[in-house]
């Protein structure tokens, strides 16, 4: 065994070395397949890992959201995603037919069943009906599966790691036989089998030892590596915690500044984009070469950085903002509004189709507080539940509530809970009904930068502009008194009438209109600086009420209703042509909503609660299977969906038995609802025309004369006769409430059960602050600055002059925008207007799409001619709106240090660099990391909890290596060796390595225990292979009868009986021995430096060994 390491891994010589990875693949699909169960009520779960073919989701017929079913399976297990037309590679050619759930129950069903074959021939040496031949002949489905997906791997590798490798990184994956003609499946086909259903730490380890996938010194390897484990599963686990909060926390932080945002790396140049792509020679520096991974666990952690790009795909800035105002407790009393995740609030059964379906009555809880006051989720429940309640999270997941770039915000102090009560009405069938509390306001989360800023200029104030604006809107602009006390010493202006959004302008109003609405500002400005307010904080309605503005009358803002619905259809069809169409999902919610939205009737629409509303969608999702259609019709006739004059307008017009997939329902529906072109013969001429025949066209555009223009003119109204008009549409020509009105409905509610409606917190609530505590800082260091500067400038200048420094240098990188087909290139900060990055571009760009207007206006008269302004425009909007988003990143970031800075609580706090980011990630910190674990082995039914502190010095950017020991099912008993609470790094480390080469030599000592036992006694190993019921059973022979027969001959005792059975088990499912049992045999006084590992292996090989030598 001295020179294990160094040979490749073979079916035929080592066949134990697959069983061991194929018993954790199993144990994988297992595990994974009772979290689900669990998860989604789907009982009962698997009794053992060898039914793993028997799980819930390999049964088609099983009764379950599949949809959501398939959702949650995908995370855990990606390989399903190939069930899915929309997730294939974009080079398969074929039908959108979308998910193809029936498909995948069956598919996996014989994978799991074929998986659990190989897992018992190469886990033990024998089997009573095969003897010591093993399977190698898969059936023709997993042959075509495996040749199917590992394509499919090699296209989805090209994909994720396109700059990272080349086309011909991919030569030797393209060359690889995963089974020959006879279905005879090779060492890299098992291997490829065997990595999807590994994680991939494991999956990297597994083929680390595999003829022709060692290597990782040349990029052909690595990318060939990738390609095995594209569909690695994912283990559910639970949430990581860290219990040094905030130095987790200021680690995620740095780290994240050290990635270029997607939106700059998209318009930086290729060279430029090299920086952030790894370097392929990073391994040899890494020391993974040598044709062999070494059994460092951090050589995969390694491994994986040399291949990432180092880029945000994200913007994570308002969740760490609003972390970091939870963390360091910025505010004393203000909460944030938490959505808890998913509760069940009742179900019950309903008649569908002749059949009993289940209804789940679902809604999303919310509640208030810092996010960490949500960890415990039976606390949370308790608390929901006490009123004697009976809910429960389908999906637990608190996470801040962000709705339309706001969250919601309560001042009390307190952590507020949403309340499971019980409906006053009998009658109904949900007898539950959760009370969720409301906001006392809603926060832009783009105010967040000002409050981290203003806090950091100086404590406490942002809070108590917040509820000193909260204790205005209260007492005075929602106060009616105040408000006609503000109108009677304004003048009495004319009316303004808005303009009506069907014009073509390129500006909202005139200049003269302009000039009017700020003249009118700078008056209430005038009078409102006594309050201490601006026309920025007023709330619309009453700024249009105190300026005399009106809005756009009824019939106007009718028509540009219809005209948005209908322009909204022809942009859906538009975007199908150009290849740029919406998932089949997002196709069969927008169908199902807008089916919703067209009811007529109010009583039919009242009908159609979440249960139906969630059927109609699943059927539209899954239009392709023919129970699904048959379902979606039997719901239209039981809802009456069909009938125009009650029902939906122009269902059915769409002949839906004809219609076999969703991407075809939804242009039919489109085509029905707004723009069904059909040609007819015009009278006059002869000719064929298209004209629009779309219900849109047919029942709001109208051709009247204008009298004041004397011709005809389509116009856009809503028909005479209402009664067909859907209800949502109908409500249109509902009078407007009089701003009496809408002050009584906010502040008092329509009913009275309705509380006081949130306020939406001005979003410039805290600017004129920040400005004066800039300004008074700047006029201290002598900085001059324009005394009408805004906060970005005065913020940006305090950067640079005061703190002196910058941003991170990706920042400057060279851009390169492709606009029309012209490359524009040039390094920011250099020009002072945008327009001189492109004057050479430009004229180029103008002339040419000039000349190419003018020969299609040859074919096509109609086609206007191309104006210079609409192209600059197209220029300006590609830079500067780019450039702008880039300048608020770079906002974000010089924010993201000071909260950095903040959590670092030391004094040298202003010594810290934006632009020196990267040496901050290179420092050298003490990192703690404390982990609860349940021991697996314990007599006890409530497993009994070890807590440790692994402790390291490293550099920050290697921060998160420690977190990964959380979820190693080898700790829990490992940490029960060391008497210490603290364990260094290190020490850990070396215990892991060591495992992981004890444990090949462990499996391939019991493979030799069991040949060499089945060459001396085979007979009197089959009579001692029995079932619980003393029956003779069949097939592979586990370890247990060959350690019966080996204390029945007298050559181990009971404690060696358990010392081996619990060693060879232990090492098999990726465990570490108990440490009870392992002390009987083992000094626990062993000398150092010898790891536990090493010597639980060398005393279970000696014990094997002297076995051996006795049974020969």
């Amino acid at each position: 065994m001295e020179n294990q390491e160094l040979k490749t891994r073979t079916m035929k010589s080592e066949p134990y070395y697959y069983g061991a990875f194929l018993n954790m693949a199993r144990l994988n699909i297992f595990n994974i397949s009772n979290h689900l169960s669990n998860k989604l009520n789907i009982l009962p779960t698997l009794s053992s890992e060898e039914h793993i073919a028997n799980a819930f989701f390999t049964d088609k017929n099983t009764k379950i959201k599949w949809e959501h079913t398939y959702d949650i399976l995908r995370r855990f297990i990606p390989i399903v995603k190939v069930f899915d037309t929309e997730s294939l590679p974009k080079g398969e050619v074929g039908n959108n037919t979308g998910k193809d759930f029936s498909k995948m129950s069956d598919t996996l069903k014989i994978i799991f069943k074929e998986l659990n074959e190989f897992r018992n021939d190469y886990s033990h040496y024998y089997s009573t009906e095969k003897e010591d031949k093993r399977k190698i002949t898969i059936s023709d489905e997993l042959a075509n599966f495996l040749n199917e997906n590992f394509k499919r791997a090699i296209a989805y590798t090209k994909k994720r790691f396109k700059g990272v490798f080349t086309e011909k990184d991919f030569e030797l994956a393209n060359n690889i036989q995963l089974f020959n003609k006879d279905k005879e499946i090779t060492e890299k086909g098992l291997a490829f089998l065997t990595s999807i259903f590994l994680e991939r730490e494991y999956a990297f380890q597994f083929i680390s030892k595999i003829e022709g996938l060692k290597g990782t010194q040349k990029s052909e390897y690595r990318a060939t590596r990738e390609v095995f484990m594209a569909y690695c599963v994912n283990l559910p686990h639970d949430k990581f915690i860290s219990e040094d909060a905030k130095q987790s926390f200021s680690l995620d932080i740095i780290s994240e500044l050290n990635r270029c945002p997607q939106t700059l790396f998209n318009v930086i140049t290729e060279k430029e984009q090299e920086k952030f792509r790894p370097t392929i020679n990073q391994q040899e520096k890494n020391n993974i070469i040598n044709n062999s991974v070494p059994y460092d666990i951090e050589d995969y952690e390694e491994y994986v950085n040399s291949i990432t790009k180092k880029i945000r795909y994200d913007n994570r800035f308002p969740f760490f903002a609003l972390k970091f105002i939870d963390e360091t407790q910025v505010f004393e009393k203000i909460r944030f509004q938490i959505d808890l995740g998913e509760i069940l609030l009742d179900e019950y059964t309903k008649q569908l189709a002749n059949n009993e379906e289940k209804r789940q009555v679902v809604q999303n809880a919310k509640a208030f507080g810092r996010l960490n006051d949500f960890i415990d989720e039976n606390n949370v429940l308790e608390n929901i539940n006490k009123q004697n309640g009976s809910a429960s999270f389908i999906q637990y997941a608190p996470n801040y509530n962000f709705d339309n770039n706001k969250i919601g915000i309560d001042t009390t102090g307190k952590r507020i809970m949403p309340i499971l009560t019980k409906q006053t009405d009998n009658n109904k069938k949900v007898k539950n009904k959760l009370k969720q509390p409301l906001p006392k306001a809603f926060l832009s989360i783009h105010e967040l930068p000002k409050i981290i800023l203003l806090e950091y200029l100086e404590k406490g104030k942002a809070e108590k502009l917040i509820n000193d604006f909260l204790l205005i809107n209260e007492s005075q602009l929602l106060n009616y008194k105040y408000i006609e006390e503000i109108k009677n010493k304004l003048n009495n202006f004319d009316v303004f009438q808005k303009r009506s959004q069907r014009k073509k302008l390129q500006t909202a109003y005139n200049k003269t209109n302009i000039e009017e609405l700020q003249s009118r500002k700078e008056e209430l400005n005038k009078i409102l600086k006594e309050y201490k307010l601006n026309d920025k904080q007023i709330p619309t309605r009453i700024l249009e009420y105190w300026l005399n503005i009106e809005d756009v009358t009824p019939n106007e803002a009718i028509s540009d209703r219809i005209k948005l619905m209908k322009r909204d259809c022809v942009d859906r069809l538009r975007d199908i042509k150009k290849g740029k169409a919406p998932k089949i999902g997002e196709m069969a919610t927008f169908i199902a909503k807008d089916i919703v939205d067209m009811i007529i009737s109010k009583d039919i629409k009242q009908k159609i609660s979440s249960f139906y509303y969630d059927k109609i969608q699943e059927c539209l999702a899954l239009y392709n299977v023919s129970e699904k259609r048959d379902l979606f019709l039997t719901i239209c006739n039981e809802l009456r969906l069909l009938d125009a004059d009650k029902g939906h307008p122009f269902l059915k017009n769409i002949n839906l038995n004809r219609i076999n997939y969703t991407s075809d329902f939804y242009v039919k529906y489109l085509q029905e609802k707004g723009h069904k072109l059909i040609k007819e013969t015009n009278y006059r001429t002869g000719k064929l025309v298209e004209k629009d025949k779309s219900w849109m066209f047919l029942n709001f555009y109208y051709l009247k004369k204008n009298e004041t223009l004397n011709k005809m003119m389509t116009i856009v109204q809503l028909p005479d006769d209402k009664s067909k008009l859907p209800f949502t549409i109908a409500q249109l020509d509902k009078p407007k409430n009089t701003f009496e009105e809408w002050i009584n409905n906010i502040t008092k509610g329509k009913t009275k059960t309705d509380k006081e409606k949130p306020i939406d917190l001005p979003t410039n609530i805290f600017d004129k602050e920040i400005e004066e505590i800039l300004k008074n800082k700047l006029s201290e260091e002598k900085i001059a600055f324009t005394e009408n500067a805004n906060y970005n400038q005065l913020f940006k200048l305090w950067w640079t002059d005061c703190r002196k420094d910058n941003v991170q240098k990706f920042y400057d990188a060279e851009r390169e925008y492709v606009i029309y087909d012209e490359h524009v290139k040039f390094i920011p900060n250099t020009k002072p207007k945008f327009e001189n990055y492109y004057n050479e571009s430009f004229p180029i760009v103008l002339t040419r799409l000039k000349r190419d207007r003018e020969e299609a206006r040859k074919l096509n008269r109609k086609l206007p001619p191309i104006e210079k302004s609409q192209v600059e425009k197209v220029f300006k909007q590609a830079i500067g709106s780019t450039e702008k988003e880039i300048r608020l990143l770079q906002e974000e970031d010089r924010i993201m240090l000071l909260m950095f800075e903040q959590l670092l609580e030391t004094d040298n706090n202003l010594n810290l660099k934006l632009n020196n980011a990267e040496s901050l990630l290179n420092e050298q910190i003490t990192i703690k990391e404390k982990i609860s674990l349940k021991l697996s082995f314990n007599e006890q039914e409530d497993k009994k909890e070890i807590i440790k502190t692994i402790i390291d010095k490293r550099k920050r950017k290697d921060f998160s290596i420690l977190r990964k020991f959380k979820y190693d099912k080898r700790l829990p008993e490992l940490c029960e060796y060391f008497e210490t609470d603290d364990i260094s790094h290190s020490d850990l480390k070396k215990e892991l390595d060591e495992y992981n080469k004890a444990k090949e030599q462990i499996l391939a000592n019991a493979f030799m225990l069991e040949k060499t036992i089945i060459e001396k006694d085979k007979d009197g190993i089959k009579a001692l292979f029995l079932n619980d019921n003393g029956e003779k059973k069949y097939g592979n022979v586990q370890h247990k009868p060959y350690l019966t027969w080996l204390k029945n001959k007298g050559l181990i005792n009971d404690n060696e009986y358990l010392f081996i059975n619990m060693v060879r088990n232990t090492f098999s499912h990726n465990q570490f021995p108990q440490k009870r049992t392992i002390q009987i045999f083992i000094d626990k006084n062993r000398g150092n430096p010898i790891t536990f590992a090493e010597t639980i292996k060398n005393a279970y090989n000696k014990k094997i060994e002297e076995i051996i030598v006795k049974i020969k």
